[in-house]
């Protein structure tokens, strides 16, 4: 009895339909930026006194996208020609992803070489061109004729979390196609991830306080992780749901509900809190909290949220990462890849972070310690 075997070749992994299609994606992504009203908003001061001004329109962005989306799907129905595409073609998807991400990294580095007064990163000018290509050489680029455009603060909302979303949609209309129902356990960690998109670009203004913006350099690390990781890597739950359904029922809903509607209310309020702190201190919502002023002249909160851990916003966002894997069940580990990798990633953000703030603060930092001596998780860890 003959056997027929079939062989993985180039074709498997690229096509240029795929390309086409995400070029014309995130294209339409910079589009909207441009042309959707929004609200301007500063930066914080930066290490050459300026401060940089970004467009907000992220949710309008969304919003238009995600109608379009409906649009065709009222049409078309779960077999539109988008959600087949995506579902069919996800390893190309993959792939470019990947190659857009090294090609936009190296782009990157290279614009980071020529002459001028850019802000270049601090951890990103180690004269190693391959780990300052990978960290990030400049900290807040913006491309030539393109100035209003800060391709990190981009990055870092617009595409990637966009297209999470996208996917899981797709996943839900594959797995009506394959199965002829919808399950709840696919809506509601597509609701929840959902919900999670929207907040960020809902409370857009944060995310110009974090370090990722107002630190690190702009590298393959947070190139990739924008683009390519968190939509492939985020939405595997709802893909191996599209394949193998769960129904949770009632009481496993409202279980799911529960663990995320505590995740997210720590994690929402607390970067709230910070947020408001680092925009006016004397704000009614946060004058109440202690603080503790630095050599450098700024403050650090050490009672209310922040008095707790110092980075307790982190175990919120993991606990939320237990909700979007429960309603997978148990049926494969892999569903469960993000709470691990989830895990893993925040304490090394917290370690990175206590460096760097170390070399910031000083001695300050190490008081600051003493008085805050959890890190993630109050009387833990």
């Amino acid at each position: 009895m003959g056997h027929k075997y079939e062989f993985f070749g180039p074709s498997d992994l690229f096509d240029f339909p795929t390309l086409l299609l995400y070029l014309s994606y995130f294209l339409l992504t910079v589009t909207l930026q441009y042309v959707l009203p929004g609200t301007h908003a500063h930066g914080v001061l930066l290490s050459n006194n300026t401060r940089l001004t970004y467009k907000l329109n992220a949710s309008a962005s969304f919003v238009t996208i995600l109608s379009l989306l409906a649009f065709f799907t009222f049409l078309r129905g779960p077999t539109w020609s988008l959600w087949l595409f995506l579902w069919e073609h996800n390893l190309h998807l993959v792939t470019t992803l990947n190659l857009f991400a090294f090609t936009l990294s190296t782009a990157l580095y290279l614009y980071s070489l020529r002459p001028g007064t850019h802000l270049l990163a601090a951890g990103g000018q180690t004269n190693t061109p391959l780990y300052d290509w990978f960290i990030g050489r400049e900290l807040n680029p913006r491309p030539p004729f393109f100035s209003s455009l800060d391709l990190k603060s981009f990055c870092e909302l617009r595409p990637g979390l966009t297209l999470w979303t996208i996917l899981n949609l797709s996943n839900i209309a594959a797995q009506y196609r394959l199965h002829g129902y919808i399950t709840d356990s696919i809506v509601l960690i597509t609701l929840f991830q959902f919900w999670y998109v929207l907040d960020s670009y809902l409370h857009e203004p944060a995310v110009l306080t974090t370090m990722d913006i107002t630190t690190d350099g702009f590298g393959h690390m947070l190139v990739f992780g924008d683009l390519a990781w968190v939509p492939l890597t985020y939405s595997i739950q709802t893909r191996y749901l599209a394949y193998n359904p769960v129904r949770l029922g009632p009481w496993g809903i409202l279980a799911v509900l529960l663990v995320h509607i505590t995740g997210y209310a720590i994690f929402r309020l607390s970067n709230s809190q910070k947020n408001a702190f680092r925009t006016n201190p004397n704000s009614p919502s946060v004058s109440h909290l202690k603080s503790m002023p630095t050599k450098r002249g700024t403050k650090l909160i050490i009672s209310g949220w922040w008095g707790m851990a110092r980075h307790i916003n982190y175990f919120g966002d993991w606990i939320m990462a237990w909700a979007w894997c429960l309603p997978t069940a148990f049926g494969t580990p892999l569903t469960y890849f993000y709470v691990v990798y989830f895990a893993i990633l925040l304490i090394h953000r917290d370690r990175r972070d206590d460096a760097a703030c170390k070399k910031k603060y000083g001695e300050d930092w190490e008081k600051y310690k003493r008085l805050v001596k959890w890190r993630i998780v109050p009387g833990v860890y």
